[in-house]
């Protein structure tokens, strides 16, 4: 049982610095899925304080298959939790552009990004008209 503690407390551990970590974007988009659920946070860490005191009520009347079973499903949940944020702290936002090539966001301000293009070329011209050129595209065997 004081593995599975432990372990279960690391995982809070863990998981309580990456949401330290998180962009606010990120942030505001977990408290908005929490906000759907009609939940707070406030209502999420009661609902983990009592389970806790739950699993240690059962733990002192000696009751063990059902204390292990709810450290086991506590750690399963805090695991896949955790999973969840580092998965999601380490995927970049990528852009598929219209001709299939990855294009990345660059973290930028909303800044005059277009200082290297002169509207007045021809080849910006016609794509700045709404023309669209298709790409070539490799031969495939």
């Amino acid at each position: 049982l004081s593995i599975l503690s432990l372990f279960g407390f690391g995982m809070l551990l863990a998981i309580i610095k990456k949401r330290q970590k998180m962009s606010n974007k990120d942030a505001l988009l977990e408290q908005a899925a929490i906000s759907a659920a009609g939940l707070q946070q406030s209502h999420i860490l009661g609902i983990f304080a009592l389970l806790i005191l739950v699993i240690t009520m059962f733990a002192l009347l000696k009751l063990k298959k059902i204390t292990w079973a709810l450290l086991l499903i506590l750690n399963i949940f805090l695991f896949s939790y955790l999973m969840k944020l580092t998965v999601d702290g380490s995927v970049k936002e990528t852009v598929i552009g219209p001709d299939g090539k990855i294009v990345e966001k660059e973290d930028s301000d909303d800044e005059d990004d277009d200082d290297d293009e002169d509207p007045t070329t021809p080849a910006n011209a016609l794509n700045a008209a709404g023309n669209y050129e298709n790409p070539e595209l490799p031969q495939v065997l």
